[in-house]
């Protein structure tokens, strides 16, 4: 008996401090749980590679959030983020149209600095002037792929309305079919589907970025979540900024993420990656040329706009302090 009383007093005590810690291990996870972020995209596109290598990476972990990725259709996800249903969208085009016209909306992050667009074609067409009075498949009216598809047209002389006939048709997937299939003579394509359609034997007539700038595969998000979730918003920023760092200077490691994460061989991942790496931005900002290039766009569909200030429609402060270690 006495020796049990002995182990008791022995075991208590150690029994006693493991409960406390344990109980101090529970509060201190909890402290720290991970802040739950919702980010909507039009599609998986890889054009937002550095995102799904932030993913990858764990650098969202890294900053102690966990990211929710959903697909939503632009005017969708627009609605959904001025409603706070998500937190950041990857519609940062549209939504720039949206603030030059008041809505409480900021493009804060640009995956690309120019449209990672490629002009695909039939295989019997072997040039742009080729298209007179063919069926162009395009996503909407008003949208950079219309814009794209003009300027692809305009080079040889062409004018998409007069001497086309564009096909309203939708996301990239539903063109891309429809090119596949017969129904559509041409139509933009992005990677991974233009290496995918030139191995089927179609042709690339042009890559927009060769002839435009203007930054592409952005993100937004409400004024208001700037402004309440400062700190958040900062850090979502960082695990961008490392994943588009991470994918321009490590191409071996990006395209065995891209092989994983969109089911590709390598060779497909591999010619993709260099397709996206000719667009790649240098830091997640756009230049002034670019956004101006919007703006012009967003006047020209709006004949009452006047003067769009840049600080209307974007907001890189964040960004920047990201940039500079703060």
């Amino acid at each position: 008996m006495a020796h049990c009383s002995a182990m008791k007093r022995f075991f208590l005590p150690i029994c006693f401090v493991l409960t406390l810690w344990a109980l101090a291990l529970m509060g201190t996870q909890a402290l720290f749980a991970a802040d739950r972020v919702r980010l909507a995209l039009p599609a998986k596109s890889m054009g937002y590679l550095p995102l799904f290598v932030a993913v990858h990476r764990g650098f969202f972990k890294d900053e102690g959030i966990d990211i929710e990725t959903s697909m939503m259709l632009p005017q969708l996800a627009h609605n959904a983020l001025l409603s706070g249903e998500v937190d950041y969208h990857g519609v940062a085009d549209s939504a720039l149209r949206l603030a030059a016209r008041g809505a409480p909306l900021k493009a804060i992050f640009f995956g690309a600095r120019r449209p990672n667009y490629f002009f695909m074609a039939k295989p019997e067409i072997k040039s742009v002037s080729q298209l007179r009075g063919k069926y162009i498949g395009m996503a909407r009216f008003g949208d950079t792929i219309e814009l794209a598809s003009r300027i692809a047209l305009s080079r040889a002389g062409l004018d998409l309305q007069r001497d086309a006939v564009p096909i309203l048709i939708g996301l990239p997937a539903t063109r891309v079919a429809a090119l596949t299939a017969g129904s559509v003579d041409a139509t933009i394509a992005v990677p991974p589907d233009n290496v995918l359609l030139k191995q089927k034997g179609f042709r690339e007539l042009l890559f927009l970025g060769d002839v435009v700038e203007f930054p592409s595969n952005g993100y937004a998000t409400s004024d208001r979540q700037l402004t309440e979730k400062r700190d958040l918003t900062k850090r979502v920023l960082r695990a961008l900024y490392r994943g588009l760092t991470f994918a321009r200077e490590r191409a071996d490691d990006s395209i065995r993420i891209i092989e994983r994460e969109w089911k590709v061989d390598n060779a497909v991942a591999g010619e993709s990656y260099a397709s996206l790496a000719k667009s790649f931005s240098r830091d997640g900002t756009a230049s002034e040329a670019g956004l101006q290039f919007h703006t012009q766009h967003i006047q020209k569909a709006d004949k009452h706009m006047g003067d769009i200030p840049l600080n209307r429609i974007v907001d890189f402060r964040l960004l920047e302090e990201v940039r500079q270690g703060k």
